[in-house]
């Protein structure tokens, strides 16, 4: 099997993207908030924050939050001596986990129960 197939390079690769787009995300978003000083141009902002484009990235932030969050929980786990053949179905279990969560928390976003 080629190397970026097998399941620990794979975790690797996804922590580190999720990691870097997450860290594109927090200096956006200061950056916005910091220039967010005129209450009509924060009405529009608000307006805005309803649209489906919004709503589909704030999606995607929630799997990026998951996915990343989780991954680092297991890679503590195996760091702190758990067997490194448990690498793999930890892996898988994280994203059942992290499939079960997004669920939850994509519910609220998507406009349901409220």
């Amino acid at each position: 099997m080629p190397r970026w197939l097998q399941t620990g390079f794979l975790a690797w690769l996804v922590h580190r993207v999720t990691g870097v787009m997450l860290t594109l995300y927090i200096f956006v978003h200061l950056y916005l908030l910091s220039h967010l000083r005129d209450p009509l141009e924060y009405e529009r902002l608000a307006g805005l924050m309803e649209t489906p484009l919004v709503r589909s990235g704030e999606l995607l932030l929630l799997a990026l939050v998951i996915v990343h969050s989780l991954n680092g929980v297991r890679l503590t786990l195996i760091d702190l001596g758990l067997s490194s053949r448990l690498q793999k179905p930890l892996f898988w279990a994280v994203l059942t986990a992290g499939g079960v969560l997004f669920a939850f928390g994509a519910w609220p976003i998507l406009g349901g129960g409220g």
